[in-house]
């Protein structure tokens, strides 16, 4: 049985097969969704950190809860594949222990996309995942979205029938459009047809038949029987791209992951620090430029490569070695320290001043081992610095926290330097010196100016350019902390340098970092970069505004170097 809408169909599938009712409203329905931990799934309700669910196709649909995966974020140095398979695996089945009776269907990706860049899952821990799940009377969705439909190169249609995985529901897409040229996308429903009739009241196409079924099964009958000659062709596309990849990663000797399979390839560079790997991803963007080749560029820093089944291999393998040099070439211009690469050990929680620092990592919840985590792979500061410590102690909140924050920092059509002043401007007007300290040197990062941080630092307005963005951002950020509320003017001269879509995103990132403020003022959270002996309760000795500006910019530079607050 085919149905339009990928994921979200299949989803709903699987909720009304494995229930009564199609009703997910009613009291004890199983209606989250379980979802990988760096997976995506889609925009809408069936992605971590989703929004609003999708209306009548995923009726009562919560917002997903995830679970623990291989990725190479999460390995602990030293960890050899069976330790940390065994270890993922323990979490997991006390996360199901927690969550079981509130899983309605969870949702797999035996091939990574865009989020691990088409890094392959070990096939026999994602199987034994599924049989876990099964054994709780949890459907299983296999999203084979990207690597179905023969992509991944191992014989069969799916990833799914080549392991042998126990799932309930399968669903395809991308690979077709992409690879095999065909318009046709969807989801299949292995078993249950006759459920899923009698619980679902409607079942509804979109624009992805254009209203013609008749068109999608020729398309569909078309496709299986080309199955053969394609398979060939993936071949020829493995035996080209291969060789290139394993080159990659032996010569980068550890600061790029190159993996991948059939005709989905992917690279990732491979420091522990967020935003190292974004410095590293805009410089790889400009000598792909110059190499004029376009791979996918995956946000947490690397790139995808998806051929098309019938490309050359000679002129493929000419492009995929170009991408391959860029990598390499990226890699070796940043000069990271050996010790910067994943994967990255824990030592345990850093020693703190703080009234409450959060939970150790070491004896999480799995919710909460599963948000600090997410935290460590995609935030610059890392989860042990800042709000998040504390936030942890609740997990949703912890969740919905960062997911928004980093949208706030990394998201908006503000640039670095712009964010930072709003940032400053939010720690001086709070008295928050923990969120001034972490700040004040990614503003210096950023390009900050030190006569700006100087003035920001006893409240005065920095001497920027009249009728400049910064200029505007400063005067609407200091006018919404001191009077709650935006004035006329301030309102006039934001809007028109920002626009109606900046100046929301500039309200939220005040908004976000008065809450990191609040938090970290409450528990007096300490920094644990901090050097020795520097007391975080003594930040200055003098009032700013009776300092010049040369002993302002003293104590300016000696808080960069960690060896002062400013508050």
């Amino acid at each position: 049985m085919c149905i339009r809408d990928r994921v979200h169909a299949a989803v709903d599938m699987a909720l009304q097969v494995s229930q009564s009712s199609a009703d997910l409203n009613r009291p004890g329905a199983r209606n989250r969704v379980a979802c990988g931990a760096s997976s995506y799934h889609g925009p809408a309700s069936t992605s971590p950190g989703g929004g609003t669910p999708l209306g009548a196709v995923a009726k009562g649909l919560t917002h997903p809860v995830r679970y623990p995966v291989p990725s190479p974020f999460l390995r602990r140095r030293g960890e050899e594949d069976a330790a940390f398979h065994a270890r993922l695996f323990a979490d997991f089945t006390t996360y199901l222990d927690t969550y079981a009776d509130e899983i309605g269907v969870l949702l797999v990706e035996p091939q990574w996309g865009s989020s691990v860049a088409a890094m392959p899952w070990p096939a026999d821990l994602l199987k034994a995942y599924c049989a876990e799940a099964k054994s709780r009377g949890i459907p299983v969705v296999a999203d084979e979205i990207m690597c179905g439909i023969g992509r991944h190169g191992q014989g069969a249609c799916f990833l799914t029938e080549c392991w042998d995985l126990d799932v309930d529901i399968i669903t395809f897409g991308k690979a077709i459009g992409g690879g095999a040229g065909n318009l046709l996308s969807g989801a299949i429903l292995l078993e249950g047809a006759a459920d899923f009739r009698e619980a679902s009241r409607t079942a509804f196409q979109s624009h992805t038949y254009a209203g013609s079924s008749a068109r999608a099964l020729a398309n569909g009958a078309n496709l299986l029987e080309r199955l053969p000659e394609l398979a060939a062709n993936v071949r020829d596309v493995h035996d080209a791209v291969s060789p290139i990849m394993a080159d990659l990663a032996a010569r980068s000797d550890g600061a790029v992951f190159a993996h991948g399979q059939g005709a989905l390839w992917g690279g990732l560079f491979a420091h522990e620090d967020a935003a190292a790997r974004t410095a590293a991803n805009l410089a790889f963007k400009k000598k792909c430029a110059e190499r004029s080749v376009l791979p996918y560029f995956v946000p947490v820093g690397g790139f995808m490569l998806t051929p098309r089944y019938d490309d050359e291999p000679e002129l493929l393998a000419a492009a995929v070695a170009d991408v391959a040099e860029a990598a390499l070439e990226t890699a070796r211009d940043m000069g990271w320290a050996k010790t910067r690469l994943l994967p990255s050990a824990y030592d345990g929680p850093p020693p703190s001043a703080s009234r409450f620092q959060g939970p150790d990592p070491e004896a999480m919840a799995p919710d909460q081992r599963v948000v600090y985590d997410e935290i460590r792979r995609t935030r610059t500061t890392g989860a042990d610095r800042g709000p998040f410590g504390p936030w942890l102690a609740s997990p949703p909140l912890a969740d919905a926290a960062q997911n928004f924050g980093r949208v706030c920092r990394y998201e908006t059509s503000l640039n670095q330097r712009e964010a930072e002043i709003a940032v400053l401007a939010t720690a001086y007007a709070y008295k928050a010196p923990g969120l001034w300290t972490i700040h004040v040197g990614e503003a210096r990062a950023a390009g900050l100016e030190d006569a700006h941080v100087a003035a920001l630092a006893r409240g005065a307005r920095p001497a920027f350019a009249p009728g400049s963005r910064e200029a505007a951002i400063h005067d609407a950020t200091r006018d919404l902390l001191a009077s709650k509320r935006l004035g006329d003017d301030a309102y006039a001269a934001a809007e028109a340098a920002l626009g109606a879509t900046g100046l929301v995103e500039l309200t939220s990132v005040v908004g976000y970092h008065g809450y990191v403020a609040l938090t970290m003022n409450a528990f007096e959270v300490d920094d644990p970069l901090r050097p020795a002996g520097v007391n975080k309760r003594a930040p200055w000795t003098h009032d700013a505004a009776s300092l010049s500006d040369a002993e302002l910019a003293d104590l300016v530079s000696m808080a960069n170097k960690g060896e002062l607050d400013l508050a």
